[in-house]
């Protein structure tokens, strides 16, 4: 009873127990934002800790990463919050899929901000970042066409797959999550640096910055998800273009271009709807392709189908090899100093293209000299 009537105070008293904070869209200083006594978030971390396997432990380093989602990173925080309307529920269907602790959602929300686009600087990808040689693991096609780390559904059931095998060979879900961030065979060197420790917090000094981080970051992503009230958190509001979506097989070659103009939609919202496909084209590789478009639209893709087929056949007849390829044209003016190498290495394409694409005869370029080259970006 004692503990309880300390935790209603502190609640009670919250804004004395604030914080100044700086905007971080005008970065005037605005509303003092609630801060908490340590015992206040052990308590609430406690409660959740019953509520799941996962060993939700509350320290400096988790109290650390608390502040920084409610204060220094609130507007994230509350996009994350908004995505995850959307996201949690897939997600939350993989892990009950593979009976994982369903708290494991917030992995997604520390690797990438729940954002299939995110790639990290070191290239890995995706809601889960997935790096190369660990998404071939698990049988995620990496195409010049298509980058299944980018997709929703196939990446969050290999991140299932990964999960379980790291909580097989480790039998504890912080070590788990600790070599998910930096690799099992780093958390396995950590365990013979200390001779044997396989607490987590144990074995803090022997683990990398980036595994120190991770885990006190999951537990405090899940304290503030699960408190946002109290913090005064709003989440953004849900983007309605994935609020009811379906999923269609398709068994044939088709563009975002030509799917946009028959079902009547914008080719920028295939193109989130569809992040896994990297040249706004969906190839045909032998076997069905996901297509995703809300629910409606999609009953028009149905009712359209051959039309689309046709239409795409009819488009690849006539647009140059670059424009079937998802690439756009740009008119670039040669500037003091400029050479064919040089334009090459600027845009991505070889010599021989700009020469073909702009039927020069002479490889000298007058400055002002327009050239139309094709790119990706």
């Amino acid at each position: 009873m004692k503990y309880l009537i300390i935790i209603f105070l502190c609640l009670f008293f919250a804004n004395s127990a604030a914080v100044r904070a700086n905007d971080p869209v005008t970065g005037n200083t605005r509303s003092e934002y609630p801060q908490f006594p340590d015992l206040v978030y052990e308590f609430y971390i406690a409660e959740l800790n019953k509520a799941t396997p996962l060993d939700l432990t509350y320290n400096q380093y988790v109290r650390r990463y608390i502040e920084i989602f409610t204060i220094e990173r609130r507007a994230q925080v509350e996009q994350f919050m908004g995505r995850a309307q959307w996201f949690f529920p897939i997600i939350e269907d993989y892990l009950q899929r593979y009976d994982l602790p369903l708290e494991l959602k917030y992995v997604a929300v520390i690797e990438s901000g729940l954002d299939p686009l995110a790639r990290s600087s070191s290239n890995a990808i995706g809601l889960w970042q997935f790096l190369f040689g660990t998404a071939q693991m698990f049988d995620l096609q990496i195409t010049s066409f298509v980058d299944d780390r980018r997709d929703i559904f196939k990446s969050t059931e290999a991140a299932c797959r990964y999960l379980r095998y790291l909580y097989r060979i480790f039998g504890d879900w912080n070590l788990a999550l600790a070599a998910y961030n930096g690799g099992p065979g780093e958390v396995e060197k950590a365990i013979a640096r200390s001779g044997g420790e396989r607490d987590f917090w144990k074995l803090y000094p022997y683990i990398t910055e980036a595994m120190r981080n991770f885990v006190p970051a999951i537990i405090a992503i899940n304290y503030v998800f699960n408190n946002a009230d109290k913090h005064l958190l709003v989440p953004d509001q849900p983007d309605p273009l994935f609020s009811d979506i379906d999923t269609l097989q398709i068994r044939h070659r088709t563009n975002f271009a030509t799917i946009a103009q028959k079902v009547g939609m914008d080719e920028n919202s295939i193109r989130r709807l569809n992040p896994v496909y990297l040249l706004d084209e969906i190839p045909y590789l032998g076997q069905p392709m996901t297509l995703v478009l809300p629910r409606t639209k999609a009953l028009e893709f149905l009712r359209s189908e051959n039309q689309i087929i046709t239409a795409q056949n009819n488009t690849n007849n006539r647009l140059p090899h670059e424009q079937r390829q998802g690439m756009t044209s740009i008119q670039y003016q040669v500037q003091p100093g400029d050479f064919l190498h040089k334009i090459a290495m600027q845009f991505g394409c070889t010599i021989d293209d700009i020469v073909r694409w702009n039927n020069l005869t002479d490889m000298n370029l007058a400055i002002g000299t327009r050239l139309m080259i094709w790119t990706r970006e």
